[in-house]
């Protein structure tokens, strides 16, 4: 099992990731208890990511950074 994991939050809209907030979601890969205390602290917006999610959001932002 891994000990490190990705926590993803979105700043302009909270709890939703739509492709056309690509530059607006934010990822960080942080160990497991720290992201425990991030998604439940009252920080709002961190979730912790499922398995792709980051390398989706990747390449959507490359995407949107050609044009």
């Amino acid at each position: 099992m891994s000990t490190y994991v990705y926590v993803k939050r979105n700043t302009l809209h909270p709890y939703t990731y739509p492709t056309e907030d690509t530059p607006y979601i934010q990822f960080k890969l942080v160990s497991i208890s720290v992201a425990y205390n991030m998604v439940h602290s009252k920080q709002i917006g961190w979730e912790r990511a499922k398995k792709g999610d980051y390398e989706e959001w990747f390449k959507n932002r490359k995407k949107t950074k050609h044009k």
